[in-house]
């Protein structure tokens, strides 16, 4: 368990670059989700989606639940969320949940433990999902671009340019604990090949914490993209498009009465 980092998704104008960027993999990473329950998930009526950011994994997760409440701490995610039918939104904090003991059947939370204290986290997590519900954590990062071996080399000039800044414990990290008043039902991987043209690619960048952090801390986001165009173009020769791979990592829990 860990304190928390410093979150840069706190950055201004970062929402609309997110909503931008980002590509839209959580119904397949809910999928899969639902296929570790095995049928045991039973009626979703109410479902909480922490860190819901710009409102993606909502949209996703309220396909199969009665209602649906999106939570987060950053005001500029929120601000370009989608509006659906079954859907709210509030702002807060995953360490300070503002609902009631045992009022959700289900939660989830992509690619977000990281940033969290995560101890107060679990606490809160166990207090607020009723006994037997389930709760899906996913990540989802990029690990390579296929047929192209220069990628490998292209990754560290990035992040020596531009550094991942601190974070706690990711889901499906060897060194995770099942956290006390849970059991852990399963856990899965698998490679999401994302087809992105050079401009996807750039703007996907510009949402990654690294590439945040280095505008908060002074540096033109027109200059980053610039490197990021100028850098990838060797990567991309001829091609309109390259396929680039990602990873999906999900670990599903239940509360235990």
């Amino acid at each position: 368990m860990t304190t928390t980092p410093d979150n840069p998704f706190l950055a201004g104008d970062v929402g609309a670059l997110y909503a931008r960027g980002r590509p839209y993999h959580h119904p397949r990473s809910l999928t899969r989700l639902r296929a570790l329950l095995a049928g045991r998930d039973g009626e979703v009526e109410r479902a909480l989606d922490v860190a819901c950011g710009t409102g993606m994994s909502t949209l996703a997760l309220a396909e199969f639940a009665g209602t649906v409440v999106g939570l987060d701490i950053s005001p500029e995610m929120m601000r370009v969320a989608p509006q659906a039918p079954n859907t709210s939104y509030m702002l807060g904090s995953a360490e300070q949940l503002p609902f009631s003991a045992g009022v959700f059947d289900a939660v989830t939370c992509s690619t977000a433990v990281h940033w969290f204290d995560q101890a107060r986290f679990y606490t809160e997590i166990r207090r607020v999902v009723r006994p037997e519900g389930w709760i899906g954590l996913y990540d989802h990062y990029f690990i390579g671009m296929q047929g192209v071996d220069e990628f490998r080399a292209w990754t560290i000039e990035l992040f020596e340019r531009y550094p991942l800044p601190a974070r706690g414990l990711q889901v499906g990290d060897p060194r995770a604990e099942t956290p006390p008043g849970f059991e852990l039902v399963g856990t899965d991987g698998f490679e999401d090949p994302i087809e992105m043209t050079p401009d996807e690619f750039a703007d996907y960048q510009l949402t990654v914490s690294h590439c945040v952090e280095a505008v908060e801390r002074g540096t033109p986001r027109s200059e980053i993209r610039d490197w990021l165009m100028t850098s990838t173009a060797p990567l991309y020769g001829d091609a309109s498009t390259r396929v680039v791979q990602f990873l999906g990592m999900i670990t599903c829990l239940r509360r235990l009465p």
